[in-house]
């Protein structure tokens, strides 16, 4: 339910009071020397960078410009799977060659990468210009991002860390602690965690492996020339926030997860670091991964009975609903989700919503070669063994099943019938369901 119309035009009129340009007194975020650089560099000195960008364009943009500053067509880079969609467009955009990781996974759910599958990787491929990590990935699952900076290094490779899901760790000794700024740059997604409005995020820059001016450059190249003042405002009020307070914060969403976590389990699964040994991987509580499947119990039914009572998902999928506990969340909403879960047991899915593993990437091109090259759209039962001319993905959490270069094997169609019969969506699929290869011959 919205606002009344008297109280929806209010804030709007405060919010667009702020809404300004470029003024002398508001400094240039693409060439800052006054309030925005201040801003900036109290923000590094909270997350213990050595420089930090605000980004108006989300952390996606902080992906694209990381690959830009970093990489040049043709070099390789090493990045496991559970990469967000905007690592393949960053891809395209820089002609960076990928060579990818498996990732771990339990039961169907991906974990994360582990530091021997790095190091396995830069055996096979000791030219790797960089390493791509996702910690913690989607699901709050943390990656050794301290032994595997240890092996970048070690192979003369920069580290460059999607950090969007972990603003807030590193606040609260009750989460687990970051080791982000051992990465060359990372990003966050400050408006995922912490209350930043959307889609306010940062770039942190540690050392000085990575050319500055190739950096702020490429961070120009994909962001807009007209960033918004009242988004960069919160970013700056979080940063405050955090400096005084992160702590306090921080022990907050923790002690409410802990709230919404014991209720949930109750009633059904709910996925706990002890689930995650002995990989070594840590968990981030704030993301309640609620095991459906273990239970019998259709996700995508649990997502629509609590749809119907106002809560929002952050994720639903085959076998498991994922909810963030963020710095809005209200306590009193656990009660709500214990009502909406409380008949679920009793509704057992109609099939079997366990997913085949996914599909091992068979790489032909790279993304920016089949970007390029002519394509069309095709019957997916047509395009066994073509290149996959665009991304396919669920999202979210936007983890390609077939990035663009990659043969379209009998694996991937099988994995996108069955997701699709369980209820995932995918983009990356016409209207009518097909997918888009390269070649134009028909």
């Amino acid at each position: 339910m919205g606002l009344p119309a008297g109280e929806a035009a209010a804030a709007f009129a405060e919010v667009a009071r702020l809404d300004l340009t470029e003024l002398p007194e508001l400094d240039d975020l693409h060439n800052p020397t006054g309030a925005i650089a201040e801003a900036q560099e109290l923000a590094a000195d909270v997350w213990h960078a050595d420089k930090t960008y605000f980004l108006v364009n989300g952390s996606s943009a902080g992906v694209l410009a990381m690959l830009l500053a970093t990489c040049n067509p043709g070099e390789l880079i090493l990045a496991p799977r559970n990469a967000h969609g905007s690592f393949y467009h960053a891809l395209i955009l820089s002609g960076a060659a990928p060579r990818y990781l498996p990732v771990a996974e339990q039961n169907g759910l991906p974990l994360n990468v582990t530091p021997e599958a790095v190091e396995e990787a830069f055996a096979r491929h000791p030219q790797a210009k960089a390493f791509f990590l996702t910690s913690p990935g989607y699901n709050g699952i943390c990656a050794e991002v301290a032994k595997i900076a240890a092996i970048v290094r070690s192979h003369g490779a920069l580290l460059l860390l999607d950090e969007a899901h972990g603003a807030h760790l590193g606040f609260s000794r009750s989460l687990p602690a970051t080791s982000g700024h051992l990465a060359d740059l990372r990003v966050q997604s400050w408006h995922k965690t912490l209350a930043a409005l959307t889609p306010g995020a940062v770039l942190h820059q540690h050392g000085v492996r990575v050319d500055q001016h190739r950096l702020r450059a490429a961070m120009q190249l994909v962001q807009t020339s007209s960033p918004s003042y009242p988004l960069l405002l919160s970013l700056d009020a979080v940063r405050r926030e955090m400096a005084l307070g992160g702590e306090a914060v921080a022990d907050e969403m923790a002690g409410k997860a802990r709230q919404l976590r014991s209720a949930v389990a109750r009633l059904l699964p709910v996925l706990t670091e002890a689930d995650l040994a002995p990989a070594g991987f840590q968990l981030d509580t704030t993301r309640v991964t609620v095991l459906t499947g273990q239970a019998g119990v259709c996700s995508f039914a649990a997502a629509r009975r609590l749809a119907q009572l106002g809560i929002d998902l952050e994720l639903v999928q085959a076998g498991a609903l994922l909810a963030v506990v963020g710095p809005g969340f209200h306590v009193k909403d656990v009660k709500r989700v214990v009502t909406a879960l409380s008949g679920l047991t009793q509704q057992r899915a109609e099939r079997n919503e366990a997913l085949p593993p996914l599909p091992q990437a068979d790489v032909v091109l790279t993304p920016r070669e089949a970007f390029y090259c002519g394509s069309r759209y095709t019957a997916l039962q047509d395009a066994r063994g073509k290149i996959a001319a665009a991304t396919v993905a669920s999202y979210p959490p936007g983890m390609p099943l077939v990035a663009p270069g990659e043969r379209i094997t009998d694996d991937v169609i099988t994995y996108i019938q069955e997701a699709s019969r369980a209820g995932v969506c995918f983009r990356g699929l016409d209207g009518d369901g097909r997918i888009k290869i390269c070649g134009t011959e028909r």
